[in-house]
C-alpha cells in the first residue's frame, strides 16, 4: 500500500467501512491524508468493489479541516447523499464510492487543563493575626467534686490550676460559658415495666384484628380467586370463537382478488428494481400501496426505487456535463437522452429541460462535425 506524504501538524483521523463488501473495515491515519481505490497503490484498499475506480478519491487535510476529493473521472463521488468533486468534511460525514459506504472520524482536540488559582497574599501594611485561637474550659459537672470537665486532663488534689497571663487571655465580649444543669437519670417509662409491655401488646394486637375482621369494611374482589368449572368452560368457548373469527378474516383476505393483485405487482416491482429499472419498480409498489396501503415492504421498496431513481438521474446529468466539456458530443448526447427518457412523464421538472437543452446542443454539435 503506497503510503500518502504526510503535512506539516497533520491531524489524525479514523475512518470506518460500515456498508459494502468490505465492511468492518476500520483505520487509523496520522499524515494528514489518504487516497481511496481499488489499486493496492492506495492507502485505503477497496479491490472487493466493482464500481470503484483503481484512484478514486481522496481525503485531503486543509489547515484544521478535511477535505474530500474526487479523482476519479469516470465514477462519481456522494458525501451524506450528495454527488460532490471536493468537499468539506465533519465529524460523522458518510462517503460512498461505488457500492461502498465510509464513516469519517477525526480526531477531538482534547480541552486545555484549568490553570489552579493561586491563593491571594493580603496587602502590604495589613494586621496579621498570630494569636493562637482560645476555646473556653468547660466548667467541672456540678455535684462531683474533683471531677473534671470532658476532654480536660484531671489535677492532682491541693493543687491549682495554673491561669493564664492576662496578655494571652482573649480580649473582646468573651463570655464565661454557663454550666450546665444535671440531667435527671432516666426512669424507663412504661416499657421498663414488663407487665405493662404485655398489656400493650395485647391491646395493639386487638385493634389490628378489629380493623381486619370488620364488617364495614368492604370485600375486594380477587381476580385471582378460584373460578368454577362452568365460568372457565365459558371463558374457552368465548375464547375458540375470537380465533375462528380472526382465522375466517384473514383467510378473507388472502383469498381475495385485491390480495393476489397486490402480490403480483409486488413480485413484478421487486424484479424491475433488481434490474435496475427503478422507474417502473416504483409504479409497481404504488399500484400495492393502494391495494394495500399497509404493506410495510412496498413502502420501503417504493422509497428505495425513488431514491436510486434520482441517483441515476443526477449521475447522467453529471456525466453528460463532464462529455460536454471535453467536447466528445457522442457520448454528452446519449446521458442526456437517458435523462429525457427518464423524465418523459416529468417534463415540467427542471431536470428534464436542463437535459433536454443540451442534449440539442450535443446533437447540433455531432452532426456539424460530420460535414
Amino acid at each position: 500500500m503506497g503510503a500518502a506524504p504526510k503535512v506539516k501538524d497533520a491531524l489524525k483521523f479514523d475512518i470506518e467501512v460500515v456498508k459494502g463488501p468490505h465492511t468492518g473495515m476500520r483505520l487509523s491515519f496520522n499524515g494528514g491524508t489518504a487516497t481511496m481505490g481499488r489499486g493496492p497503490e492506495n492507502d485505503i484498499v477497496l479491490a472487493n468493489d466493482p464500481r470503484i475506480s483503481r484512484q478514486h478519491a481522496e481525503i485531503r487535510q486543509r489547515g484544521n479541516e478535511f477535505l474530500i476529493v474526487n479523482l476519479s473521472q469516470k465514477n462519481f463521488v456522494m458525501l451524506n447523499g450528495e454527488s460532490i468533486q471536493s468537499e468539506v468534511l465533519h465529524k460523522g460525514s458518510v462517503i460512498q464510492i461505488g457500492d461502498s459506504e465510509i464513516r469519517f472520524v477525526p480526531e477531538t482536540i482534547a480541552s486545555e487543563p484549568a490553570i489552579p488559582q493561586m491563593p491571594v497574599a493580603p496587602p502590604m501594611g495589613a494586621p496579621v493575626s498570630t494569636a493562637p485561637t482560645l476555646k473556653p474550659m468547660a466548667p467541672p459537672v456540678s455535684g462531683i467534686p474533683n471531677m473534671p470537665a470532658a476532654g480536660m486532663p484531671s489535677m492532682p488534689s491541693g493543687q491549682v490550676r495554673p491561669q493564664m497571663p492576662m496578655s494571652q487571655q482573649p480580649q473582646g465580649n468573651y463570655q464565661q460559658p454557663r454550666p450546665a444543669a444535671p440531667r435527671p437519670a432516666s426512669s424507663g417509662g412504661l416499657l421498663s415495666n414488663p407487665k405493662a409491655r404485655f398489656y400493650g401488646i395485647i391491646v395493639i394486637l386487638g385493634l389490628v384484628g378489629w380493623w381486619l375482621f370488620s364488617p364495614s369494611k368492604k370485600a375486594v374482589k380477587d381476580p385471582n380467586a378460584f373460578r368454577t368449572s362452568a365460568i372457565s368452560m365459558q371463558d374457552v368457548a368465548e375464547a375458540e370463537k375470537r380465533t375462528q373469527e380472526l382465522i375466517s378474516i384473514k383467510k378473507e383476505k388472502y383469498d381475495s382478488v385485491q390480495y393476489k393483485r397486490a402480490q403480483e405487482n409486488f413480485i413484478r416491482g421487486f424484479r424491475d428494481f433488481q434490474q435496475g429499472q427503478y422507474a417502473r419498480a416504483r409504479e409497481a409498489f404504488q399500484v400495492v400501496l393502494n391495494l394495500d396501503p399497509e404493506n410495510e415492504l412496498a413502502k420501503r421498496y417504493y422509497h428505495l426505487s425513488k431514491i436510486k431513481f434520482d441517483e441515476l438521474v443526477k449521475f447522467n446529468l453529471i456525466q453528460g456535463a463532464r462529455y460536454r466539456e471535453k467536447k466528445n458530443w457522442r457520448m454528452c448526447q446519449s446521458n442526456y437522452s437517458n435523462v429525457i427518457t427518464m423524465l418523459q412523464n416529468r417534463r415540467d421538472d427542471p431536470s428534464y429541460k436542463e437535459a433536454k437543452q443540451f442534449y440539442e446542443e450535443c446533437t447540433l454539435n455531432l452532426e456539424g462535425g460530420r460535414f
